[in-house]
């Protein structure tokens, strides 16, 4: 049976309990009854018998209950206690113990694991997630028990996610309720009108306005009256037009001519930044890009000679060396050299420079080495992105060539394009009044006239006149009729080239009726299963899903289409099969091509639009002309204009503006801007720029087509693909690798041939393989995308590690470090924790005694035999010893047991293993350990050694014959006959008389009781333990130092040491104290002779003994030793740096360091390579300067620039030399210039610019003027 459990020890928890008690209690009761008595007063004065009335009464008892509230201690949930123990320590699970479907664990640190949405030692409470980040929602989070939900803000809706919060797209159903464009915004929406109209009150309506004096004409910046009631909007400087032509957005200076840069541009705080590639220097005027010389300005530290190239430089060797593996340093070889330039130039198309390598091939400028690095070729500048061009751009050798669209020109500087104002030409074509407009012009009518057709001739609007006849629908058709068909165009027989005579004249109205037609046919017959026109035709062209006839000579159409290859809609008025069968749409519908369904023009309903109007006529009997321009529809009632689909306006005479279309122009295109054009104004339908096709323009042309519906088939030789936009052969670079020569690797971020690729990989990816497009993931993480982390066992790149982690450890995905579970310690979680701790980190102290060890994991002595109790400091109970007290002992007649071993101490008077044989003769005492000493035959008693003498003897021992006394006459120190012999017993033992011998004191033994007996009695056996030493005469124990019972058998209690525990042990901070001599044993992180001093930097463990493992200034945890990395690095003895493009503590923050440079791993600040600067290296070096830090100034002559990085001199056209010192014509600056006078040197023929004084081929002819300047100075 259990005890109660002590309410001090851990695990117990206290419980107010409620119980009934019944009792019994008493209650008097009273009756009455009538009683016989006698009395006085009767007849004759004598008594008589009467009655009275009597009370009577008694006792009783009843039940009663009453609740008693009472305080009980019981194992905490989750809690049980076994045998006599008095506290709770053993986990037990049962069905009440977690809440909310935890699952309850017998082992581990958490009683309860609880479900996501719970929380507490039970999973009693309910976790809040909306108090944390709200949740993750984007809008309100609301709390449930057990989860949450998000709830988005009104015009919002919640995302796929559940968290995130969408906009609710208004436009999308009935326009917004807008006349013209609506607009979405987040939360809500809005209605626009389009140039040349304003806002209504009511938000929705647009009223036409033709003036910037109302509210600016819409425009957000500049408004610009051009007059004829017609305006614009402008913006201010460096700022441009959105698509809506009213509000402005800052221009990217970059867009056009590429900002006036040679190679790259950046937009930096509106302006235009140029930069160069690697290799070349930004020039003086910050535009051009030239390249820079590592040879002339030193920075290629070449050993002999140095050859620069396009963007780099080679070093090549003298003749009898060779270059070593560095590329610079030079080695004497004992072979004979021959020039690899001197047989057909090495092979090289321009220059060559012998290596020992063979030779190395160069190129003049404009011109690059192809990949068997000695043929030149033209450098591509419109593909390479070099040119200026605004708009189109022609390559060829040497150079390339702007050109503009139709309606631009070019413009003076070569580049750019200016628009063309066609209303200020001669040949405008606008009869009355013309726009221009960016790249075209646009025609408008006087009062009274609407455009024709054309859109640009006026005519008067005679649809004015009411009485004007209908036309003949029939004829607006310009069908032809036959015997029960009806024809829009003369037919043909298939496969053959046939006509009718139509339309039919009067003499052959008769034959038509008739069904007779006369045939006029040219008969040709197709061969190989082709058809067509021409033959040039077979099944494999059948096109919309059509399928090839039985005799593999016409295609069978889909219901909609026609033509010979079923490539042509049915003709207007004809759907269906064939296009056999006509429409039946009235009013002017238009007919669905394949189920002839009618699709009616605005204002007109109905299923064959038969509720309405033919067009340009309203009225109860339609019989009202509409007064709208092109003769366009009005509403049948009230004669309002209705516009077209594709028309806006007043007058529904203007097209609708770029972009957008339908009715209204209300819907915008469904179109890729960046490949198309605009859509039709009336469908949508996407019109595609050259290079892409598809209903959005989404699709590149297929390899090996090009140009504007890429209907055009490439003609390249070797099957190389063309440009899918002008058609131009280009070959397709292999995996990897991108330019016009293949020879620029892919950028971060695109892999595969030409780099068309993007990389998929996510965030946790470094960068993607740039031939397979195959993800290089950071170190923990894995997948094809890089989104997973090391499954568990692995870590560290790819996830190639395994795990060393033992007992269950947890182990760092990143750098495998290991976190242990409760107790465990060390790298690899391979060690129990150090005797005298435990629980997790080994951070908890155990409280065992009496050399009792605790479990490692979760502290719960285990106890040495003969002790028990939770912290081993009870003995075993009398009768039982051993492990656990679990064993009963047998001695008998009084014994005692030890509680360590069971071993029996004897009571005087036994002995034996049990004590259960009484001394043997000769023998007393405690385990008969003692001798008796009775002479002479005497007996001595087995408890107290008392003699019991024969006849004729007498004594302690027996020792005194009767016969003898005689010779007790001998005194004190002498015996034997006569008294003549001296005793010779030391320390007090007595002389026999008669024969000498000493009977020794307790305490001493020998001969003559010379000597002490060893560590006791000389009788008794001392059971003192270790150390302990018995008192020589009582035998009572004498304990060591820090010993205390009667046989030493106890420790000190915890907070005392020395001899007889007197001393207060003093130290601190929970450390142990030595019993022995109080010295103080130290837990984790503390040292010092009292353990008052935690652990100096470099030292943790207990009495902080253990070095820390800490590299790179890490601090390490004084108890643990786990280390704390200083920014900038990681680990598990913080041995590793960040890894590229990360720094700070834990690595956790991204580098934001511009031009792809990294950072100080520890700070973060951006490590500038050579030629930029700024805090972001965001900055190239100014003109003038290069270097680290551009702390270095160009020493060019005549302001020549040079590379940003080394400082090369990079010389213009004409100039040559380390400085640009040198004047250079004609190939390769080989020839030297002969101008004087400070001519300029023509860089391509040497031709002498020559000063305003001189003439000549090289200016040393003075003119006139100067010759009179001369002769001036002779006279003088």
């Amino acid at each position: 049976m259990s005890l109660n459990p002590d309410p001090l020890l851990p695990n117990v928890c206290a419980e107010q309990e409620l119980s009934m008690l019944g009792a019994r209690q008493p209650c008097v009761q009273a009756f009455t009854r009538m009683v016989k008595v006698w009395k006085q007063g009767c007849t004759g004065h004598r008594w008589c018998v009467g009655y009275e009335r009597k009370t009577g009464y008694y006792t009783a008892y009843r039940q009663v209950y009453s609740m008693d509230v009472h305080r009980v201690y019981r194992c905490c949930p989750g809690w049980t206690q076994r045998g006599k123990e008095r506290g709770c320590l053993h986990r037990v699970c049962a069905a009440t113990t977690c809440f909310n479907g935890g699952r309850c664990a017998e082992r581990g640190d958490q009683i309860c694991q609880c479900p996501v949405g719970f929380q507490g030692t039970r999973c009693q409470y309910d976790v809040n997630e909306c108090s944390t980040a709200n949740g993750g929602c984007e809008g309100h989070c609301c709390n449930t028990i057990g989860s949450f939900y998000c709830k988005c803000p009104e015009g919002s809706r919640l995302g796929p996610d559940g968290k995130a919060c969408q906009d609710v797209n208004e436009c999308e159903e009935l326009n917004g309720g807008c006349q013209q464009t609506c607009v979405n915004t987040a939360g809500s929406y809005h209605c626009e009108c389009s140039q040349g109209f304003r806002m209504h009150t009511d938000g929705r309506t647009c009223i036409a306005v033709n003036s910037c004096s109302v509210k600016n004409g819409g425009c957000e910046q500049k408004c610009v009256d051009m007059g004829n009631d017609h305006y614009k909007c402008e913006c201010r400087m460096n700022y441009q037009l959105k698509r809506d032509g009213k509000h402005c957005e800052l221009r990217d200076p970059c867009v056009d001519r590429n900002g006036g840069c040679a190679q790259l541009c950046r937009s930096v705080d509106g302006q235009a930044e140029c930069s160069c590639r690697p290799g070349y220097t930004l020039a003086r005027d910050s535009q051009g890009c030239e390249d820079i010389d590592e040879c002339s300005s030193g920075q290629a530290m070449c050993a002999h000679r140095c050859v620069n190239t396009q963007g780099s430089f080679s070093c090549v060797c003298n003749p009898g060396f060779e270059l070593g593996s560095d590329g610079k340093q030079c080695y004497r070889i004992e072979m004979e050299i021959v020039n690899s330039c001197e047989k057909n130039n090495g092979g090289c198309s321009h220059h060559c420079e012998h290596t020992t390598n063979g030779p190395l091939c160069s190129c003049n400028q404009a011109y690059q080495v192809a990949e068997d690095r000695k043929t030149c070729v033209d450098s591509d500048e419109c593909e390479s992105g070099e040119a200026c061009c605004s708009q189109f751009c022609k390559n060829y050798p040497g150079g390339y060539e702007c050109s503009c669209k139709a309606g631009y020109r070019l413009h003076a500087d070569g580049c750019g394009c200016n628009d063309i104002d066609e209303c200020l030409a001669e040949s405008s074509v606008c009869e009355h009044y013309c726009v221009n407009t960016l790249g075209t012009y646009e025609c408008f009518c006087r009062m009274g006239f609407r455009l024709d057709i054309d859109q640009r001739a006026s005519l008067y609007d005679s649809d004015l006149d009411d009485e004007e006849e209908e036309d003949d629908p029939e004829e607006d058709l310009g069908v032809h009729r036959l015997p029960d068909l009806l024809f829009r165009q003369p037919p043909q027989l298939l496969q053959y080239t046939a006509a009718l005579h139509s339309p039919y004249g009067d003499d052959e109205e008769e034959e038509a009726q008739r069904g007779e037609l006369t045939l006029v046919s040219h008969i040709g017959m197709c061969l190989d299963d082709s058809f067509g026109y021409d033959c040039g035709v077979s099944c494999a062209d059948c096109e919309n899903g059509a399928v090839c006839g039985a005799d593999r000579d016409r295609c069978e159409c889909t219901p909609g289409w026609t033509g010979v290859i079923c490539n042509e809609t049915c003709p207007v008025g004809t759907y269906g099969q064939a296009c056999n069968s006509l429409c039946r749409c009235q009013n002017g519908g238009s007919c669905e091509p394949v189920t002839g369904r009618c699709v009616c023009p605005p204002g007109v309903q109905g299923q064959l639009c038969e509720d309405g109007c033919p067009q340009g006529y309203f009225g109860k009997h339609c019989r009202w002309r509409c007064n709208c321009p092109n003769n366009g529809r009005c509403h049948r009632l009230y004669g309002a204009c209705l516009c077209a689909p594709g028309l806006y306006g007043r007058f529904c005479h203007l097209p609708c503006p770029r972009w957008t279309h339908g009715v209204g122009c209300s819907e915008e295109c469904d179109c890729v801007l960046e490949h198309s054009l605009g859509c039709h104004p009336k469908n949508g339908t996407c019109l595609c720029k050259p290079g892409h096709h598809g209903s959005q323009c989404q699709q590149e042309c297929d390899p090996g087509f090009y140009g504007s519906g890429c209907g055009q088939q490439c003609d390249c030789p070797g099957g190389a693909t063309c440009d899918p936009r002008s058609g131009e052969c280009t070959w397709r670079c292999p995996a990897g690798l991108h330019g016009n020569l293949c020879q620029l690797a892919c950028e971060e971020g695109s892999w595969g041939s030409g780099c068309s690729n993007r990389c998929q990989c996510a965030d946790r990816a470094l960068s993607c393989d740039a031939v397979t497009g195959r993800c290089v993931c950071e170190a923990g993480f894995t997948g094809d995308h890089c989104e997973q982390m090391c499954v568990e066992g692995s870590y560290g790149w790819s996830c190639a590690l395994d795990c060393q982690c033992q007992h269950g450890a947890l182990c760092d995905h990143v750098s495998g470090a290991c976190t242990c579970s409760s107790g465990w310690t060390g790298t690899f979680c391979e060690k129990m924790c150090p005797d005298g701790f435990y629980g997790l980190d080994c951070g908890q102290m155990c409280e065992c005694r009496n050399g009792a060890r605790c479990h490692h994991i979760t502290g719960a002595c285990l106890c040495t035999p003969g002790w028990s109790g939770p912290h081993c400091i009870l003995a075993c109970p009398e009768g039982g010893f051993g492990k656990n007290c679990s064993r009963s002992c047998e001695c008998q007649n009084g014994a005692t047991c030890d509680h360590v071993s069971g071993r029996c101490s004897c009571g005087a008077g036994w002995t034996g293993a049990s004590c259960q044989e009484a001394c043997p003769a000769g023998r007393y005492g405690e385990d008969c350990s003692q001798l008796c000493l009775c002479q002479h035959g005497g007996f001595c008693d087995s408890v107290t050694g008392q003699c019991s003498c024969p006849r004729g003897w007498t004594g302690a021992a027996c020792e005194l014959g009767l016969c003898s006394l005689p010779l007790l006459d001998c005194g004190e120190g002498s015996y034997g006959e006569g008294c003549t012999q001296t005793c010779s017993c030391q320390n007090g033992g007595a002389c026999d008389r008669v024969t000498g011998g000493c009977s020794c004191p307790p305490g001493w033994t020998g001969e003559h009781c010379q000597t002490a007996c060893p560590s006791g009695d000389c009788a008794h056996l001392c059971s003192c333990g270790e150390g302990g030493q018995c008192h020589p005469v009582t035998g009572r124990c004498i304990c060591a130092p820090g010993k205390i019972g009667q046989s030493c058998q106890q420790a000190c209690p915890r907070g005392r040491y020395g001899l007889q525990c007197r001393n207060t042990c003093v130290c601190q901070n929970g450390a142990l104290c030595e019993p022995r001599d109080g010295t103080c044993r130290c837990g984790l992180g503390w040292t010092g002779p009292r353990c008052e001093t935690v652990c100096v930097q470099g030292k943790y463990g207990p009495d902080c003994a253990l070095d820390c493992p800490c590299q790179n200034n890490g601090t390490c945890d004084r108890f643990t030793g786990c280390c704390s990395c200083t920014a900038g690095h990681y680990g598990h003895s913080c041995e590793h740096r960040c890894p590229s493009g990360f720094f700070g503590q834990n690595c956790a923050r991204p580098c934001d360091c511009r031009a792809g440079q990294t950072c100080d791993h520890a700070t973060g600040r951006c490590v500038c390579p050579p030629g930029y600067r700024g805090f972001l290296c965001q900055r190239r070096c100014e003109a003038g300067r290069f270097g680290e830090g551009c702390q270095q100034s160009c020493d060019c002559v005549g302001g020549a620039p040079c590379h940003q990085a080394m400082g090369q001199c990079l010389c213009p056209p004409g100039k040559t030399g380390q400085r640009c010192e040198k004047d250079r014509f004609g190939p390769d600056c080989s020839l030297q210039c002969q101008c004087s006078h400070q001519a300029q040197c023509d860089a391509r023929n040497g031709r002498c610019l020559c000063p305003v004084t001189w003439l000549g081929p090289t200016c040393t002819e003075g003119t006139r003027e100067r010759a009179g300047y001369i002769h001036k100075d002779l006279e003088h």
